[in-house]
């Protein structure tokens, strides 16, 4: 094993998604010893569901506790905190604990050959506590969760440990370092999907947390047409060659998503991801313990999300320090996980960063492969500079509201250019900022709002963007909170951005909603001069039944249908000449909303 350790394990070995256990790492000192004084320091897991190492209350999930067999040895429990870069105490800790995630255990007394160290993560104490419970995430089959138990001669060397090594910092080298390793499963599947793209269809098992679930054959689900090639998937997934299959659920609840090629004026809808973290963000790093490389999210969002296209978008902020930015080598493999996905007609692969100045919150999209010296510079503290840093480039940026920023109420940084800038992204993880009061998926009262950073409020004030929906997703997974709608005649990165740059796409929250709102037979995004009519058609086709269909007119509620069914159209006319602009917001009775972007008349 090591000089320091003979044996070590952690039981169980296999846990079931989401539930609470008392997880045990059992550590047999080996025939060299300790010194008198030593310090072991366990980094856990940290992904979604998890609890959190803790010292606080013993009634809490995620307590730990260590046994020694050596009576002669005393010891301490902590935990660290990263954020913080401290212990945790009443006084000090970071946002729900998020960046704790190490135990830290110093020993009084030297070990001896034999000597025994139990440490319980969750401890139960025989039945009067709640253990630990465990991620509710599976990013892929066969994936580990790993625990690495570091151990240091001189207590003094461990600290501070801030999970990786950048420029100013170099982490603590610990003398001994074991990586123990167990799988949390996917549970029974209770659900499935219908996934239909322009070229193949997709059936996705689904267990009560949305990972994919561990069936082998598509007919142990669902009734087929005789004959039917299949195939499964690396994550699981089934899928058919047929877009237009006909699949029939044997006995679990299934949503099908609407056909969506040669949908309006030869165009197709793709719907794609263009906000996503690995574990070269900060926050991944630090918080998660994330394991998941821009190479794994791409894989993810092609076989799992059906993405058409993904963007993995890891802060960087080049005038900070360089714990908040994406080192060089890191960006290079990002560029070589799009090159190696990106495969045009099939699946693209687009490049990206998060970027936070004066604003607020940015994703900045690249169609193109940009050297990181660009966009790594000291002066580029603002995004008209990151524009200007680009200028020539093939890129778009797209703000997001969750981080309000500091400029002043009412005060914003616009492009000059909507080639630059045409669209918010007014939904993901964080909730909705489609304006000041809505009632689906709104946000969590915890994050920030304020009235001059929602996408009613740009309109009202006469910007000119459009709307799409993004998960900026942190726990390894793609395309599970918002998704980007863009009408194309093909998929390649050029015809993605060029319809962003339009105008010409929507948001959802996840549901593949398919929406076509037109004026004067233009195509939401469009800029239309004044009329004294407007001939107005909404069409569309969710995954569920539709309670509401709403038509706004400058942000405010106009008319409203009320389908109760799966599909919806209509055509009216509007009479007036007024300027005026107007957009649909589609609604299921699952709470899954569509976003169109808006149309501008006048």
């Amino acid at each position: 094993m090591t000089d320091v350790f003979k044996y070590a394990e952690v039981t169980p070995q296999e846990i079931l998604a989401g539930d609470s256990v008392e997880f045990t790492f059992r550590l047999i000192v080996g025939p060299a010893g300790t010194p008198e004084r030593c310090r072991i320091v366990v980094d856990c897991p940290a992904y979604l569901g998890y609890d959190r190492p803790t010292r606080m209350d013993q009634e809490t999930g995620g307590y730990i506790a260590l046994f020694c067999s050596n009576p002669d040895v005393d010891y301490t429990e902590r935990v660290w905190d990263m954020e913080v870069e401290d212990f945790p105490t009443r006084e000090k800790t970071s946002f729900k604990g998020m960046a704790a995630r190490m135990m830290v255990f110093d020993l009084e007394g030297a070990l001896r050959e034999d000597d025994e160290l139990v440490i319980r993560w969750g401890w139960m104490r025989n039945g009067h506590a709640v253990g630990c419970k465990v991620c509710t995430i599976v990013p892929a089959p066969e994936f580990r969760n790993i625990v690495h138990v570091r151990y240091f001669s001189d207590p003094e060397a461990a600290l501070p440990d801030l999970a990786r090594s950048f420029p100013g910092y170099d982490r603590p080298e610990p003398d001994e370092e074991v990586a123990l390793t167990y799988r949390i499963l996917p549970r029974e599947v209770v659900r499935l999907r219908l996934l239909r793209g322009p070229h193949k269809t997709s059936l996705v098992p689904y267990d009560r947390f949305y990972n994919v679930g561990e069936v082998e054959e598509p007919s142990e689900l669902v009734h087929l047409p005789e004959g039917t090639d299949w195939s499964r998937n690396s994550h699981g997934v089934f899928e058919f060659g047929d877009p237009r299959i006909e699949v029939r659920s044997r006995a679990l609840p299934m949503d099908e998503a609407p056909t969506r090629d040669d949908i309006c004026d030869g165009y197709n809808i793709y719907f794609g991801d263009l906000h996503t973290h690995s574990q070269y963000s900060v926050d991944c790093i630090e918080r998660e313990k994330l394991l998941r490389t821009p190479e794994d999210l791409h894989a993810y969002a092609r076989e799992v999300a059906c993405a058409d296209f993904h963007a993995v978008a890891d802060h960087h902020q080049p005038w900070d320090v360089p714990r908040n930015r994406i080192p060089p080598e890191l960006w290079e493999k990002t560029v070589q996980a799009a090159r190696r996905h990106n495969d045009p007609g099939q699946y693209v692969a687009l490049l990206g960063f998060e970027f936070r100045g004066p604003r607020g919150d940015t994703t900045v999209v690249l169609g193109e492969e940009v050297d990181y010296e660009e966009f790594d510079r000291k002066e580029l503290d603002r995004i008209d500079r990151m524009w200007e840093a680009l200028e020539g480039r093939d890129f778009i940026t797209i703000p997001h509201f969750h981080n309000m920023g500091r400029l002043a109420e009412g005060e914003w940084i616009a492009a000059d250019l909507p080639a630059v800038e045409s669209v918010l992204e007014i939904y993901s993880c964080h909730g909705s900022y489609e304006g000041p009061r809505v009632n689906e998926r709104h946000i969590p009262e915890i994050k920030s709002f304020r009235p001059d950073r929602n996408g009613q409020y740009f309109l009202k004030e006469g910007y000119r963007y459009g709307f799409v929906c993004n998960s900026d997703g942190h726990k390894g997974v793609v395309a599970n909170n918002g998704l980007t709608a863009v009408f194309a005649r093909e998929l390649t990165r050029a015809s993605v951005l060029e319809a962003i740059r339009a105008r010409r796409c929507y948001g959802t929250t996840n549901a593949r909603i398919r929406l076509v709102f037109t004026i004067n037979n233009a195509l939401m995004g469009a800029e239309l001069p004044a009329s004294d009519q407007k001939h107005i058609v909404i069409d569309v086709a969710g995954e569920a039944p539709l309670k509401a269909v709403d038509l706004l007119k400058d942000g405010e509620l106009h008319r409203r249908w009320k389908p109760c069914e799966d599909t919806f159209r209509v055509e009216l006319t509007e009479d007036g000449a007024d300027p005026s602009n107007w957009y649909v917001r589609a609604t299921q009775v699952d709470n899954h909303v569509a976003y169109s972007s808006p149309i501008w008349v006048g």
